[in-house]
């Protein structure tokens, strides 16, 4: 009975695996289901053929998702690694047409991220390869590491901290934060200068650290009237209230198109930071990710490199 039961477990389907390894990234059957480009029902199929091969439960239901059982904790990485160098050699000795191409790639990103990039990008991409797909995620920082590794994600964009010799960074560009304000403000069109800071209210979006070191410092923070989440939200607030908001320059554009704004700068007030993109170092054998690198960068840099 043991004979039979390791013979089986040599003969596995590869396409078994693979839904196990997702499944075991994702911890969500539904998404593992995106991540493989195939219906759930299909993944659930093989997750209950492996169930039988293995004898084991393999993953339990918790809220929002599943958790692996400690036999696929034990044996789901070396699965992981051996697929990766399965799929590297195979990209190595192949090759990529992003014109025939019906790929999809994902990008980790912030809500700024998407409102700056993502329309410019697409456009891009719907032109050159016209049956790409691009997804959008936002991974947790603790956590992107293990993504990029895994191919979770593909490129990570943002101010993102060294991540070790494994991972390549290309800086894309600097910005600066600019204060918005909406065009009837009664401030609006007048030169910014630290005084006239203290006439103004602010909303704070999302966690930037350096805009609340910024109004800190000027001793503003008791002028914050409103903390939002997300971006999305500033376009109405802006354009129904007397506030004002500290936005990354890179935003002023896709602003623009959902109301009528008035930026201004305040020079002795300056923060810049970096902009950068980051992959695995792996990901630079597989032609078409490597493709897909180049095009994110140059065309994100080309962008915005060189903009007052």
């Amino acid at each position: 009975m043991n004979r039979r039961v390791n013979n089986d477990r040599a003969h596995i389907d590869l396409s078994l695996l693979e839904v196990l390894d997702a499944v075991y990234i994702e911890r969500n059957i539904g998404r593992a289901a995106l991540r493989l480009d195939v219906s759930q029902p299909v993944v659930s199929s093989a997750l209950t053929r492996l169930r039988l091969l293995l004898k084991d439960q393999l993953f339990r239901r918790r809220p929002g998702g599943v958790e692996p059982t400690e036999l696929v904790n034990l044996i789901a990485p070396a699965i992981h690694r051996s697929l990766s160098e399965i799929h590297d050699t195979l990209q190595e000795t192949g090759t990529f047409a992003p014109e025939q191409s019906d790929r999809t790639f994902t990008v980790s990103m912030s809500d700024s991220g998407e409102l700056s990039f993502l329309p410019t990008l697409h456009r891009h991409l719907a032109t050159i390869a016209p049956n790409l797909r691009l997804r959008s995620v936002k991974i947790p920082l603790g956590e992107l590491a293990s993504a990029l590794e895994t191919n979770a994600v593909n490129i990570a964009l943002g101010q993102l901290p060294d991540m070790g010799v494994e991972f390549e960074r290309a800086h894309l560009f600097d910005q600066d934060y600019v204060l918005v304000t909406g065009e009837h403000h009664p401030l609006a069109g007048r030169a910014v200068t630290r005084e006239l800071l203290t006439q103004f209210e602010f909303m704070l979006v999302g966690r930037f650290p350096d805009v609340e070191q910024l109004i800190a410092e000027q001793g503003l923070t008791s002028q914050v009237r409103l903390r939002v989440a997300h971006y999305l939200a500033v376009p109405m607030i802006l354009s129904t209230s007397n506030l004002a908001v500290w936005l990354p320059r890179s935003l002023i554009e896709p602003l623009a198109l959902l109301g009528r704004y008035r930026a201004s700068s305040v020079a002795t007030l300056e923060r810049n930071f970096s902009l950068s993109a980051v992959r695995h170092r792996r990901s630079a054998r597989d032609p078409g990710a490597h493709w897909f690198w180049q095009q994110v960068t140059q065309l994100i840099a080309g962008h915005y490199q060189g903009r007052d």
